[in-house]
């Protein structure tokens, strides 16, 4: 075979693998309104913060969106409260399971409750960035941090999806 013919083949078989990269993405599925997929570019237009998190005794700085954010551009709603609202639908929402699931199968697992501000004190981002920097192959591209844990083992690595789960079925 000619190098010419060799260095073309080549080329084509690079360039048909680049054209079906994937863009990396953050799943949204369940018991939700609009599940679908938020690239990171998606994610960092919420409203990224950055946050100090304690990981195996060192404080680092993460950066990312907090989960409250991703749900609620997902139609996600605590629900109605208040007298007149039947007692199955009032705070529906706060009945929910969110498990976030890892590339690898490992999965934690937050009540929609204790996420909200309004009820629970623990804070979830997904973050992009450790230190002010991209995070690792082995833990990124995306990455579920609770600063509000004392222990880092909700810390989701390789994240790839959130899941909402209606406990009340």
């Amino acid at each position: 075979m000619k190098p010419s013919l060799v260095l073309a083949l080549t080329l084509a078989t690079f360039a048909a693998g680049a054209a079906e990269s994937v863009v990396p993405s953050l799943e949204i599925a369940g018991s939700i309104s609009e599940p679908g997929k938020l690239t990171i570019q998606e994610l960092q237009a919420l409203g990224p913060v950055t946050r100090p998190w304690k990981e195996h005794g060192k404080t680092h700085q993460v950066t990312g969106v907090p989960i409250q954010k991703i749900l609620a551009a997902r139609g996600f709603s605590p629900g109605p409260e208040g007298k007149n609202v039947p007692v199955t639908e009032k705070r529906a929402g706060w009945r929910k399971v969110l498990v976030a699931v890892a590339a690898d199968g490992y999965q934690a697992a937050f009540s929609c409750a204790e996420l909200s501000d309004e009820i629970g004190a623990t804070k979830v981002l997904v973050v992009w960035s450790v230190d002010g920097k991209p995070l690792r192959t082995e833990t990124g591209p995306l990455r579920l941090v609770s600063p509000s844990d004392h222990e880092p083992s909700r810390s989701v690595f390789k994240l790839e999806r959130l899941v909402l789960v209606d406990v009340t079925q």
